[in-house]
């Protein structure tokens, strides 16, 4: 490994590293089980599992068991929201070819025989797709702040989480667990204003929120629209940002020529052509894209431009006008 690659290398909590770095058969040779576990025969090598006899039960509390799909829920605390379907078809098929890799990593729940995700929910999801019936698993004994801790890490050290998945990830630590900013970047390697800009980006309008978490916007448009006190305004110039695909620099340059036209029209204009520019702007927002509205020499006369730069965007224009053309 490089120097270079040695300094960019992600910091991961508690030895997370080393237990998502251990290749695992899928489906190994059953020496010992109970209702719900299978301990399993590791090649002669025995798994670092703690086991008590209880009557003819095997507890576990710790180490690699096998454990039925069925009996693994999703954590609630899971940073990433959205799975791709396609690269889950993807690692399922994998799996039924090559086999499980990596084991998830699970804590028991509050029911019985019921574990709970840490880190790996991809790959359990990806297993049921596969037809697994059991698959590996590291089972921890962690309280609910670390679990939350070690999914946002997992996530972070395996796929980059957009910015808003973080951001909300960010939130719960600090929300729930009292976690500072400070602790936050120790734990994941950052700079601690990387994790006060990630924070701020909760304060954005849903719509700019949605657009920031499907790639429709980067978190420096984001921050361009954080600027922005008005919240029907900035869902208005985010949605003609995402629409019109504006560089981060486009939109600063609209944000300014429209601070400009209000502060230097307000002197110039007539109450008549204030009043249609106010018009132009609200339209607009409601349309989501760019209206102008100008009056013409005659009175009662004048001209209404709405742009579009999509066929969907045109399409859905006329469905607000409730406009469906003649077959």
């Amino acid at each position: 490994m490089t120097e270079q690659a040695k300094k960019h290398k992600r910091r991961l909590g508690k030895g997370l590293n080393s237990l998502l770095t251990k290749p695992v058969e899928v489906t190994p040779p059953v020496t010992r089980t109970d209702p719900v576990l299978n301990t399993g025969d590791h090649g002669g090598e025995s798994p670092p599992v703690t086991t008590g006899a209880k009557e003819d039960s095997v507890v576990v509390t710790e180490g690699l068991i096998y454990v039925p799909v069925e009996n693994v829920i999703p954590n609630p605390r899971q940073p990433r929201q959205v799975f791709d379907d396609e690269a889950l078809t993807a690692l399922a098929d994998s799996i039924k070819t090559a086999g499980l890799m990596q084991p998830i990593m699970i804590r028991k729940s509050s029911e019985d025989d019921i574990f709970e995700i840490v880190a790996g929910e991809r790959r359990w999801r990806a297993a049921q797709l596969a037809g697994l019936v059991k698959l590996p698993a590291i089972l921890k004994e962690l309280d609910d702040k670390t679990s939350a801790e070690w999914a946002l890490i997992e996530n972070l050290q395996r796929e980059d989480l957009n910015p808003i998945d973080k951001a909300e990830a960010f939130d719960r630590l600090v929300v729930d667990f009292d976690v500072t900013q400070k602790e936050i970047a120790g734990q994941l390697g950052i700079d601690r204003s990387s994790v006060a800009n990630f924070l701020r980006l909760n304060d954005l309008e849903p719509f700019a929120k949605d657009a920031v978490r499907d790639g429709r916007l980067s978190m420096g448009h984001a921050k361009v629209l954080l600027g922005i006190p008005d919240v029907t305004s900035c869902k208005a110039i985010a949605r003609r940002c995402a629409t019109e695909q504006w560089s981060v620099r486009e939109l600063e340059r609209q944000l300014q020529r429209r601070a400009k036209k209000k502060s230097v029209g307000a002197a110039e204009q007539t109450p008549a052509e204030m009043l249609m520019d106010n018009l132009s702007e609200q339209l607009g927002e409601h349309l989501g894209t760019q209206v102008s509205i100008s009056l013409g020499k005659k009175k009662g006369s004048g001209k209404m431009a709405i742009s579009f730069y999509t066929n969907e965007q045109f399409e859905g224009i006329l469905e607000t006008f409730n406009f469906k053309p003649k077959s």
